[in-house]
């Protein structure tokens, strides 16, 4: 059955009917930003689940304003915006320690089409993956197509000029994803390789709190980086969102696996940011208090406030 267009009008009055309480800046903000992306995306913590069994359609806990789901819904879109910038400045750490330690270990202009320039299948099923033929070739095939594409300015350019395109050109072509299947199939002693110009790119190798750190853990947290960075550039819900083979990795784990990622001021820029955000939403109503602690994160009432602090902070 076809679902029929409702006026702006007519979507006020289906909130209402439903039991939600609208109020003069309503209309602007759906015409503005539409039903959908608001309503069918964040109204879960709202909704009445034993009266929406009984009606057969959506009922609202009562009490409920629009106000307040379009308050998770800017919530979740600052968060992301937040969160995003930062996880941009991660993919292109990851990138640059990539290309830069297969270059170093490889002379040959075009040794990144190479079979033997990546990891055995031994040495890849020991790093903790399958499917090794079908995606070692899946990304020479990715690489070579990219490396061909005279759509983009820059590997037009280095094709016309040099008859070649570099690996450090060409991964800035390449998507975080690529890139993390690329470091997947690397062999272990670049994987290590990469591990420490990481650290020391963001000064964190050698006798710092962190430390150098093995590519078991970057393959984890790049695998979760990934699927957060991905869910920000297409407007996914962030503050619910768990990525990971057992969906055991929610925000505020993801902040733990991106700390090595970041040097110590970036970082805490990034906490200093978010801490501020969930404050001031943990100030707005019990809903958004509740939906912070399932996020991961603690809350303290301090001098009448609610104080939002990262796990054991």
């Amino acid at each position: 059955m076809s679902k029929p267009f409702k006026s702006i009008t007519q979507q006020i009055e289906l909130l209402e009917t439903r039991g939600v309480q609208t109020d003069d800046n309503t209309a602007a903000i759906l015409r503005r930003e539409g039903y959908y992306p608001i309503v069918n995306g964040y109204k879960a913590p709202f909704i009445d689940e034993t009266k929406t069994a009984e009606e057969g359609d959506d009922r609202y806990v009562a009490g409920t304003k629009f106000s307040d789901i379009h308050g998770l819904f800017t919530f979740d879109r600052n968060l992301r915006e937040l969160t995003f910038h930062y996880l941009i400045r991660v993919e292109a750490l990851v990138k640059t320690a990539c290309a830069y330690c297969f270059s170093e270990k490889h002379g040959a202009h075009d040794a990144y089409l190479q079979l033997g320039s990546y990891a055995t299948e031994t040495e890849y099923a020991a790093f903790g993956l399958n499917d090794y033929g079908k995606n070692l070739v899946k990304l020479i095939s990715t690489l070579e197509y990219k490396s061909k594409d005279k759509r983009s300015e820059f590997i037009s350019h280095y094709q016309t000029k040099y008859g070649e395109v570099p690996l450090w050109v060409l991964v800035n072509d390449l998507t975080f994803g690529n890139i993390q299947h690329f470091f997947n199939l690397m062999k272990p002693a670049e994987q290590r390789a990469v591990c420490k110009h990481i650290a020391l790119a963001t000064g964190r190798g050698g006798s710092s709190t962190l430390g150098y750190f093995h590519p078991t853990e970057a393959k984890a947290s790049i695998d979760y980086l990934v699927k957060f960075r991905n869910n920000c550039a297409h407007d996914d819900r962030l503050y619910c969102a768990r990525v990971g083979p057992h969906h055991e990795c929610g925000y505020a784990m993801m902040l733990v696996r991106i700390e090595r990622f970041l040097p110590e001021t970036e970082y805490k820029d990034m906490l200093d940011g978010i801490i501020q955000l969930l404050n001031v939403s943990a100030a707005t109503s019990p809903v958004m208090r509740h939906l912070i602690g399932n996020m991961g994160f603690d809350m303290q009432t301090k001098e009448d406030r609610v104080v939002v602090r990262l796990p054991n902070s």
